[in-house]
């Protein structure tokens, strides 16, 4: 253990044991810079005496004995008796090297002390109900009706209460961080931390020190010891993403905790024990890696124990309108500007478009759109030229009847979709915008496969 040199601390002495002294010792005790040499009071049955007695420090009712006592250590006598016989009588006892304190000042002090220890806690406080808050905020995962997403959600929701580990494919913006969330937030661990680190956004040391931290004076910088992420993380969840772009070295140290559940801070002797759920996510292809020996095999039988594939937005195009106008929602509170519309020309474009980027794209896409309109609409010449040029497309290969048909289902379910987003889930609504009966509208529900209670606000 480091030793801590003693002349670094400032030693004080407090005369006096009420409401003064006692917030003083309460404040002082775990300062490390200072060092408390002794309390003393006329009442052995003070507050502060016996706080004093619980802390371990040196306590007395003779002020003039522990003057004596620490003649030669004492930087501070801090008086907060009030009584200017005891004031009189320290100002003759001081030695010439420490500083008197009292009436106003020293009682000055302890409440700036007592400040310091509320705004600290006021600090915790606000924190903690920031974190609270963004999880609230996170966005709802939107599964939508398309079947893959379908089945999707419900391994999610059978892997939500397990401590296994979950390895989530799919391409760069298709949601896989949105899906780690929404296993932790399922699961037994969902009130525990959510942390997240991108394996791409640090070199091999620099991944080392954040996964599993470091001691002091393991390398230049290190002036303390710094948990790791996996220990921040202790009984909650850990998501890791781009894990095919993680170094051998470090799949190494991975692996050890997935076995065993040790760290090893870089520059410690010794391991810990830490109790972290892992998710990982990638958009490459690990048995390719594994053939090329950029991937340990061992790793990566360990975290597929059950492996979610999702798949990219132009696999899902029918649900391309339920997420164009979740997007709309966000991009219209953070720009605060009213658009409430998508043309069903530019949910057409939105619709035939492939989508390289995903979710990720279609969200940047939306928010220029909102930026770009005039109107409260979004109109096919508020998308990129990339989109605007795709034009609506069948496979005219097969029959024009064949055509027909899957034209007329494409509209209907974007028709559906947008009628539904349009009344947030309300069916009466939606039957009004639709300018339809009711049963007609269960009819497009069932014939579509649409979920209604999907778009309700929640």
């Amino acid at each position: 253990m480091e030793k801590i040199n003693a002349a670094s601390f400032v030693k004080i002495l407090i005369i006096g044991a009420g409401n003064g002294g006692t917030a003083l010792l309460q404040q002082l005790h775990n300062d490390p810079s200072t060092q408390i040499l002794g309390i003393a009071d006329a009442n052995l049955e003070s507050r502060g005496i016996r706080l004093a007695m619980d802390l371990g420090i040196p306590f007395s009712s003779d002020f003039i004995q522990l003057i004596q006592q620490h003649q030669n250590e004492i930087d501070i006598i801090i008086d907060v008796t009030g009584n200017p016989r005891v004031q009189t009588q320290l100002s003759a006892l001081k030695p010439e090297h420490s500083r008197l304190i009292v009436g106003i000042a020293a009682k000055f002090i302890w409440e700036l002390l007592e400040s310091r220890d509320n705004n600290k806690k006021l600090q915790q406080r606000f924190e903690y109900l920031k974190s609270q808050v963004e999880g609230r905020e996170r966005d709802p995962v939107i599964f939508g009706s398309n079947p893959l997403m379908q089945e999707i959600e419900k391994m999610v929701q059978q892997v939500a209460p397990t401590p296994s580990t979950v390895l989530i494919n799919g391409e760069t913006g298709t949601g896989k961080e949105m899906i780690a969330q929404s296993i932790h937030a399922q699961s037994q661990l969902s009130n525990k931390p959510f942390l997240k680190v991108n394996c791409t956004a640090f070199s091999a040391e620099l991944l080392d020190s954040e996964l599993f931290g470091h001691v002091k004076g393991a390398f230049t910088g290190a002036v303390a010891d710094k948990p790791g992420i996996l220990e921040k993380a202790d009984n909650g969840t850990l998501f890791l993403d781009e894990i095919g772009d993680v170094p051998m070295e470090m799949q190494v140290k991975l692996l050890r905790y997935l076995q065993f559940g040790e760290i090893r801070p870089v520059g410690a002797t010794e391991t810990k024990l830490v109790n972290t759920r892992i998710i990982t996510a990638t958009n490459r292809n690990l048995t390719e890696l594994i053939s090329q020996g950029k991937f340990r095999e061992d790793l990566y039988y360990r975290l597929n124990t059950f492996t979610i594939e999702l798949p990219p937005l132009r696999s899902r195009k029918e649900d391309i309108p339920l997420f164009a106008y979740h997007f709309l929602k966000k991009a219209v509170l953070k720009i605060n500007k009213i658009v409430n519309v998508i043309a069903p020309k530019a949910l057409e474009h939105l619709s035939e478009y492939t989508w390289p980027g995903n979710l990720r794209e279609l969200q940047s896409v939306i928010e220029r759109a909102v930026i770009l309109t005039t109107s409260k609409q979004i109109d096919k010449e508020h998308l990129p030229l990339s989109i605007q040029s795709v034009a609506p497309g069948f496979d005219f290969n097969s029959s024009l009847k064949v055509a027909k048909v899957k034209a007329l289902e494409v509209f209907e379910r974007q028709a559906i979709q947008h009628y539904l987003t349009k009344s947030k889930g309300n069916i009466s609504l939606a039957c009004a915008y639709a300018k339809v009966s009711r049963r007609t509208f269960y009819k497009l529900l069932n014939k579509t496969n649409i979920d209604a209670r999907k778009f309700k606000k929640k």
